[in-house]
């Protein structure tokens, strides 16, 4: 397989993430033509509308949130082998289903079990997340020399918290709890109490791909 350059893979990543992102506003009906006549059809329009609006915001933070994190991914890659092309083109194909699975969200007041598929859909992506970043980790080849090992197991720890989310979420929905936009939120609050401080400097020789011990 002839080697594939760094940005190029960057860019499809940018690509489709943009492009899914975008698409995902097509969730939000647009009001007829008019039925919007007065104050009061405005208000009954937004009224009906919000739940669309606020799944919209939560996908697409979260949607945000998977890209933040192949970005600091990749800063910490220096090359790609096969396998992990693979994982990836996988994962951004997961990506564009999310429009699709969101959509259904809109019927959840209805139909409580159609939030499962957009949980699925994220639990996928956490999973493919988490592969990744192990599969890099266990070919030090794939990883850029100055990475220290704490800072490879910080991101491992990091990338697991999507994972715990998307599984909690499943298990909710099953459970027939309510507030599930609140998922939405959860990852945020997550990092943010237990991941605002990365690792403090290792003394040199300790890297995952500069000959150090590779944290298992």
């Amino acid at each position: 397989m002839d080697p594939i350059n760094k940005v190029n893979l960057e860019r499809l990543t940018n690509g489709i993430y943009a492009f899914t992102m975008t698409l995902m506003v097509r969730n939000i009906q647009a009001p007829l033509a008019g039925t919007i006549t007065d104050d009061l059809s405005f208000a009954k329009y937004l009224v009906s509308t919000i739940l669309s609006v606020t799944d919209f915001i939560g996908a697409f933070i979260i949607l945000a949130m998977f890209w933040l994190f192949y970005f600091q991914m990749f800063h910490r890659m220096k090359t790609f082998d096969r396998r992990f092309i693979y994982l990836h083109l996988l994962s951004l194909m997961v990506v564009v289903f999310v429009p699709f699975t969101n959509s259904f969200a809109a019927q959840s007041d209805e139909v409580p079990a159609s939030n499962i598929l957009f949980q699925i859909n994220y639990l996928v992506l956490a999973i493919l997340l988490t592969w990744q970043w192990h599969h890099a980790r266990s070919h030090p080849a794939l990883l850029e020399p100055e990475l220290r090992a704490a800072e490879a197991s910080f991101l491992a720890k990091k990338f697991l918290v999507p994972l715990g989310v998307g599984i909690f979420g499943i298990i909710m929905i099953c459970a027939g709890a309510g507030y599930i936009d609140l998922l939405y939120l959860l990852p945020f609050m997550i990092l943010l109490v237990c991941f605002r401080h990365p690792p403090e400097e290792e003394p040199p020789g300790v890297g995952v791909a500069g000959g150090g011990t590779r944290p298992e």
